[in-house]
This record gives structure tokens, sequence and C-alpha cells, in this order.
């Protein structure tokens, strides 16, 4: 049975397949995605591109595989979710038991395993925010989940369409990371407490007032002060664990009371720095499943994988008098599979790139109606941005532009392709001279024009013939 959710390392052997399929002839990937395509009965186009991923990839032989990684993604979030418990265990049990006199400061304890816990999560839910806006945080040059993905992925530029699924599985890992080492902390809290002699105290260079310390225990109780009183710190013991510097003993009364702060921050623990790392993974892991659907159906070509799916096959049958072209029949072909596939498209000519009667020449335009395609660029500028508001006024999903691949990048082209500042997603097809190739220098040109454009996804594609 098909998965209806992509992994981040779907993702990874699509782009290593698609890569592959630019050797292969369209006509052997239009009979073998047209093959599996009449097989697969799934009707998102995620679940059907994830169902061609892993029957082209179950036909490859063994030393063919595309998008091999060095170790399992499970592999390595096992290692790493035992290394975060065990990093939160030993840090609480060394500052426990290396405190001296068996004293531990409060103000440190909090700070450490509370406060910087609780600004982390701060700055994960503003990265998390802006990354669902569309925009890109700022991030730590030395992310750790960053690192244990390079050691996943041996070629990270598969991702490179795929910037927002990225930073969200970052994210998501990074608050996974971060929920365990507290849950280690905790633990250690707890064996620590029934194992061994020690007490909490506070104390600081600065002139702190009991009633301060007082009023700052009593707001962080606020969330559970009502439910569990006990989990509240008495006036009597935050004057009684005041420390000193002339303290040298303290009797059997003295520890018992100023052990009456570890029900406080046993709680400040769970609510600051547990809580809410649970929480933002939770939220993380609701939209990665949106972000990696949405990549995997907008990473480039797949859309042709799709086309060849659901589209029957082009045969080419001789006849007296000429030639003529039929659509061959294919037993169990549905009539949703012979619909292009779903999705607001719209194809411009560029500078009369493409003449109307050419268009069904090119499968990459299948998925195209007929009302969707305008030729464009012939007259004057200040004409053609008064049509292209009116072609945005439509509700565009994917644009289509073609070129000729023997011109250079324009600055009216651009012109005209801002007024399409609400589509995402962007794709050029140069168009190669008859018999010749578009060179490798013209490509790289039109890619460093494509950079400057506004949408989140550009892709440049020479555009072939069937």
């Amino acid at each position: 049975m098909t998965r209806k959710i992509p992994y981040l390392s779907d993702l990874y052997q699509l782009a290593a397949q698609l890569e592959l399929d630019k050797e292969a002839s369209i006509k052997a990937l239009r009979t073998r995605d047209h093959r599996i395509g009449l097989a697969c009965d799934a009707r998102e186009d995620s679940t059907r591109l994830l169902y061609w991923l892993q029957q082209v990839s179950a036909q490859r032989p063994a030393n063919e595989k595309s998008g091999d990684t060095w170790l399992s993604e499970a592999a390595v979030a096992y290692m790493a979710r035992a290394i975060a418990i065990f990093f939160g265990f030993t840090a609480m049990m060394s500052l426990l038991l290396t405190s001296g006199k068996g004293l531990v400061n409060v103000l440190v304890f909090v700070l450490i395993f509370v406060v910087l816990q609780f600004v982390m999560s701060c700055f994960s839910a503003w990265a998390m925010f802006a990354t669902v806006r569309g925009n890109t945080p700022i991030a730590l040059p030395m992310n750790p989940v960053k690192l244990m993905f390079s050691r996943i992925y041996p070629d990270l530029r598969y991702f490179r369409e795929a910037q927002s699924v990225l930073r969200i599985t970052f994210l998501r890992y990074g608050q996974e990371m971060g929920a365990l080492f507290t849950i280690g902390a905790m633990l250690g809290f707890l064996v620590v407490l029934a194992l061994s002699e020690f007490t909490f105290v506070w104390g600081s260079t600065f002139q702190l007032s009991d009633d301060l310390a007082a009023d700052v225990t009593n707001f962080m109780a606020l969330p559970w002060s009502s439910m569990l009183p006990a989990a509240t710190v008495d006036a009597q013991v935050i004057v009684d664990s005041r420390f000193h510097p002339a303290l040298t003993e303290l009797g059997q009364a003295d520890i018992e009371s100023m052990r009456g702060w570890w029900p406080f921050l046993f709680m400040s623990l769970a609510c600051y720095a547990l809580l809410p790392r649970v929480v933002l993974w939770l939220v993380s892991r609701f939209y990665f499943r949106r972000f990696i659907k949405a990549a995997f159906i907008a990473y480039p070509r797949s859309d042709l994988v799709l086309a060849r799916m659901k589209s029957p096959i082009v045969e080419t049958q001789g006849a007296v008098g000429g030639r003529h072209m039929t659509l061959g029949k294919s037993r169990g072909l549905s009539r949703r599979e012979n619909t292009p596939p779903d999705g607001r498209f719209f194809l411009l000519s560029w500078a009369g790139a493409l003449v109307a009667d050419r268009v069904h020449e090119f499968e990459e335009f299948a998925a195209v109606p007929a009302e969707n395609i305008v030729s464009v660029g012939a007259g004057p500028l200040a004409e053609d941005k008064e049509q292209a508001k009116k072609i945005a006024d439509r509700g565009i999903d994917h644009l289509l532009v073609v070129v000729k691949s023997w011109e250079p990048p324009m600055a009216d082209l651009a012109d005209f392709l801002a007024q399409f500042s609400d589509v995402s997603r962007c794709t050029v097809y140069l168009l190669a001279l008859p018999r010749r190739p578009v060179a490798e220098e013209k490509m790289e040109d039109w890619r460093n024009f494509s950079r400057s454009l506004q949408f989140a996804v550009v892709d440049v594609r020479a555009l072939e013939n069937i």
C-alpha cells in the first residue's frame, strides 16, 4: 500500500531519479510512466507521484539505485534522540552532584534548564512563524541538525528547490531534541533527588531582596499554582534558603525547609522547558506534512511525470497518402486519466517563440487548457503589462513561459513577469533551433536571469519535441 505522506528521503530520491531521467528518451519515459499510471488508483498527485517513485525504484537494478544515502534518516534520528536524553541526564547530574557542600544555587539551575530553554523555544517559534509565512529566518551558522543531515544525504543540492521543507524539518528535529534533553534532565533530577543528599539555596552578587524572589517565583508558578499549591515556594522557604558566604553548617530542619524548592523547580522544567518544545514539535510536524506534499509535486519536472501517467500514449501510424497521429486506446483507461494534471496553468509565448498550432507537439504543455495559451512580447510593453494584469486576475498556480533560446534574456521580459507577483512557480522553456540543442552557456544565461525573478520556484528547461 502506497504511503500518503512522503518522507524527506523520498524527496531526495525523487530529485535523483529525475536527474537520471534526463538521459532517457522521451518515448521510453512516456511508455514507462503511462504503464505505472494505469496501475495507480490514488487520486492525490503527491500519492500518485510517490507510487511512481516506488515503482521506478523497484524496477532499477540494485547497483543502479538512485538517491542512495549514506545512513538511514530513521537510524540517525534514533541515535540523536538517545544522545539528547543522555546529555540532558548528565548535565543535570553534573550540576547537582558537583555543587559545593551539596548546595545547588536555584538561580543557576533556573538559568540553565528553564530560562535558556524557554528562550530557545521562543527563537524556534519565531523561526517557524517566518518559515510558514514564506520568509527565510536567520539561522545559526553551525546548526547541529543541518550537520546531521549532511551525514545522511551525500548531495544536499537535491534540496535546493525545497528549502522551506528543510527548514521546517530542522525545526521539527530541533524541538524533538530539545524536548528529549529536558526529559533527560528531569530524569536526572529525580534520580539525584532520590539517591543523594543535596539542597537548594539562592544567592547572587546583585542585591536581590526576599520579596523580589517571592514575586518572581509566584509569577512563574501562576500556570499551576491553583491546581498544585504544593509546587509553589513558601515565603519562609525563600527566607531560609538564602545563601550567605558565612554559612558553614546546616541543620536537618534547614535542609528539609530548603528542599521545598524541588516541586517548584520540577514543575518549572515541565511548564517552561518541556511543554513549549512539545507544542512546537506538534506544530512543526503538522506543517512538515503540508510542506513535504507541496514540495513533492512542485519539484521541477515532476509535473511531466504526472502528465505522462495521466495522458494516453501517442502513436504514429502510417496511412496511404501520408502520416497521421492517433491516440492509442489502452484497456482500463479512465476518463480521469485522459485529463491533464490538476492545477491552474498558463502558457505565455514570448516574442512569437511558439506559434499556437505547434503547442500540441510538446508534451510539456499537455496540462494547459487552450484558453490559457497567450502570445505576448510582440507589441508595446504597456499593452503587454495591461494584458498581464488581466491574466493574473484569473488566478494562476504555475506560469509557463516559452522563449527563444538563441536570444539573450531581456529586461522587457523581467518587467512583464513582475506583474505576476502572486504566482509562486514559473517554468521558463528555451525553444531550440531545429536539430540544434540548446547550448549550455545559453542555459546558464537564462538561469542567471531566472534568479532575479520574484517567483518562489523558477525552473529553466530546454524545450524538446515529441
